[in-house]
């Protein structure tokens, strides 16, 4: 569908509300910078004033957005469900959660997760950890009843057991984490485990993965690549910064040829390198490249120590460390004061001026005679290289530096475009976010929230049905999973018999099934901050199509590209929590949530992924998740990709039940619905081009005029799938009597 063709008032009014909000912004950076400096000064001042003023408890040094929005009532507590083929063994569980969890250590032969042992504090605004109670595991590992309100647990009342478990705080005494094992009644054996942790748990140093606490088998690097296929289309929310390729191809040019000339300069200068080099006595330059050789392998050591010495104290480098560490390394090379002083006259030396003057003429001479034959090579080069891509010319600077100046002129072009982004990202993430609301207020924004969840998921839906509706309505499954989602809402609005909003203006992100499953181990750490993505905000209309949902996922994540970058930052390294003063940044997230009252998540797997298996060995058959809504977000949905199976994870506030199970069961009806009806569609195309394509009798040429007299008359009907009769062209032959006479 094409845009509306803007007029050059409209035109000449955006574009001086983009200059605006622009430079207001730019104006903003000094106060920010600012604001962070004071921001740490203060936060490290007032934390080591609680430190000495309370020596037992440790504090928690970096914010994030759980923490500013985290309150007595309303916690932030993530919840995974895992659904488990076979029989229970809480021996072998409670063995492994200790032996991999609780009593894991480094290699360092220290605890790796000692907060799991911590009660979690607060001290005047300020969590800690307080690592003074006695720790008992059998208070987190928990073998759950088997009967809830008088009937057995199963697949019927499974969903009201674990929201009443989920509604329940942690207890204040203990450390914020449980490991429930929920038997249940069922066709074929299986059970349930229920994991919830604090996110503080999950952040900061010594923090621990959710990985580990779902003690799952873990996939090979191989299967950690998630490409899109032929068949398959990548997740819009999955790709929200724009990926470049000429700039980190330059870099890694550059970095190749810098290398390669310092390789050269110390194999041509270095005496540890190459002998011959101090033969003579060395010139001023000489001097020069041994004390920078020196100087860089000072440094790079140095490095090398750090990184390899970080648990350890290491002392600080100071200028008198360092000159002593250079003089070192000048005295491997034999590089003595009495040389540097005779350095500029070894340079100078006078002896050598004649044979410098007849070099220089001779090279003046021989590039003046060549340089009409290297101009046409050149040129020859450069219209080799502009008509066919290619240079010829071996001997041509063209051919020595023509890949590096097209890397160049595409760097130069992606980092234009960049910066054109970012003079408009003010102005587009303005309109995106907060005038983007119209004004008008549902259910979902005005309910006054009392902190407690209560959470409900949806039957599974088979993934190879929703690839096939996005591929036959050209959107990709999020599209196909954000239309079922507004549809129960839409159904949701109804139940609680409440004005039915035009849009909902929700968040939405996206992560990898590595977010969920890898463990801490390692490099677990930051790769799961590398798969932690940006946030867009979305205006979903309720009712819409797929493709209308399709075209405002897409127009949000090309504008948004600037709020997707600063949030990405924000969960990778918490750079706007350290720059903005914590009253300032709470009021502001609480503001932007009332408006923004339901977050969307999506939990993308690979097209080839398979069940998983515990460390016990037994099959995990679902895995739920639940994002906890905070500040005044009041719903939060996530669809959840496991194996060939995707289904929807609900968890409201207590003050939406009984409706918060209403997106959970319309969400697979919605969606059972969307395939049913594209299948028939595709059914009834196919029939029609089955009509169409049914193979014609080829006739004798004498017969020819028969046959078109005949398809003149009698035309067959397309509207079915039976063919046409076949009818005698051709008289039946009469046979002549021959009689003797």
């Amino acid at each position: 569908m094409g845009t509306r063709k803007k007029g050059v008032r409209s035109r000449l009014a955006e574009e001086i509300y983009t200059y605006c909000a622009f430079w207001i912004a730019l104006s903003t950076l000094p106060a920010l910078a600012i604001s962070y400096i004071v921001v740490r000064i203060s936060k490290h001042l007032w934390l080591k004033l609680l430190s000495s003023r309370y020596p037992g408890l440790e504090f928690i040094r970096t914010d994030t957005v759980r923490s500013l929005l985290d309150t007595h009532r309303n916690q932030g507590i993530i919840n995974v469900l895992l659904s488990i083929k076979g029989s229970p063994n809480a021996e072998d569980i409670r063995q492994q959660l200790i032996d991999h969890v609780i009593n894991r250590r480094d290699k360092n032969g220290d605890i790796m997760f000692p907060r799991l042992r911590h009660q979690l504090v607060s001290c005047w605004g300020n969590y800690a950890w307080d690592a003074s109670p006695p720790f008992r595991p059998e208070n987190h590992l928990i073998v759950a009843n088997a009967v809830y309100r008088g009937r057995p647990v199963s697949d019927s009342n499974i969903q009201d057991y674990v929201s009443e478990i989920v509604q329940k705080y942690f207890p204040s005494e203990q450390p914020p984490w449980q490991y429930i094992i929920i038997p249940c009644i069922s066709t074929e054996p299986k059970y349930y485990v229920l994991v919830r942790v604090h996110h503080l748990l999950l952040s900061g140093k010594r923090s621990i993965n959710i990985g580990d606490l779902l003690l799952m088998e873990q996939v090979g690097q191989r299967e950690r690549i998630n490409e899109p296929s032929e068949y398959t289309q990548q997740s819009p929310l999955a790709k929200l910064f724009p990926s470049p390729s000429a700039i980190p191809e330059l870099w890694e040019k550059v970095n190749e040829n810098l290398s390669n000339a310092w390789n050269e300069f110390v194999s041509e200068y270095d005496p540890v390198e190459s002998p011959r080099a101090l033969k003579s006595l060395p010139g001023a330059f000489h001097v020069a490249g041994l004390v920078l050789i020196s100087g860089v392998s000072v440094l790079r050591e140095l490095a090398k120590k750090r990184s390899s010495d970080r648990r350890t104290s290491v002392p600080p480098v100071t200028a008198t460390t360092l000159i002593a560490a250079v003089q070192r390394e000048c005295k491997r090379r034999n590089l003595t004061i009495p040389k540097i002083l005779i350095s500029p006259l070894v340079t100078a030396d006078p002896r050598k001026w004649p044979r410098r003057v007849l070099t220089t003429a001779l090279t003046t001479t021989k590039t003046v005679i060549k340089l009409p034959l290297r101009l046409k090579d050149e040129l020859v080069a450069l219209y080799e290289l502009r008509s066919t891509g290619q240079v010829k010319q071996f001997n041509t600077m063209t051919w020595k530096y023509a890949e590096i100046a097209q890397l160049c002129a595409r760097a130069v072009n992606e980092a234009w475009r960049g910066l054109v982004e970012t003079y408009r990202a003010p102005a587009k993430l303005w309109e995106d976010t907060v005038r983007a609301d119209d004004g008008k207020r549902h259910i979902l924004q005005t309910v006054s929230l009392c902190g407690r969840k209560v959470i409900a998921w949806s039957r599974p839906v088979p993934r190879a049905g929703i690839e096939r509706a996005a591929r036959a309505l050209g959107v990709s499954a999020t599209d196909i999973a954000l239309y079922a989602a507004t549809d129960g809402l839409r159904a949701y609005f109804e139940q609680a018999q409440s004005d039915r909003p035009e849009v909902v203006l929700t968040t939405a992100r996206a992560a990898s099934e590595d977010f969920l499953f890898t463990f801490a181990e390692g490099n677990g750490k930051s790769y799961k901050k590398s798969q932690t993505g940006g946030m867009i905000c979305l205006s979903l209309p309720i009712g819409a199509t797929p493709r209308r949902i399709a075209s405002v996922v897409e127009q949000a994540c090309n504008r948004q590209t600037a709020l997707a970058g600063a949030w990405a930052a924000q969960a990778r390294c918490g750079a706007l929590t350290r720059a903005v003063p914590s009253p300032f940044a709470r009021l502001t997230l609480n503001m932007l949530s009332r408006r923004y009252a339901v977050s969307y998540a999506e939990i993308n797997a690979p097209v080839d992924a398979t069940q998983r298996t515990t460390l016990w060995g037994q099959t995990v058959d679902a895995v739920v998740y639940w994002r906890p809504p905070q500040a005044n977000i009041s719903m939060s949905l996530t669809v959840i990709q496991y194996a060939d199976t995707v289904r929807l994870a609900v968890m409201t506030d207590a003050r939406l039940s009984p409706f918060h199970t209403v997106p959970a069961n319309r969400w697979p009806v919605a969606v059972d619905q969307l395939i049913a009806k594209v299948d028939q569609e595709i059914a009834r195309i196919a029939a029609q081009a089955q009509v169409q394509t049914i193979p014609m009798i080829v006739t004798p040429p004498e017969t020819q005029e028969v046959v078109a007299t005949e398809q003149t008359t009698a035309e067959p009907s397309t509207s079915s799938l039976r063919p046409p009769t076949a009818e005698v062209v051709s008289p039946p032959p009469t046979r002549r009597r021959i009689t003797n006479k």
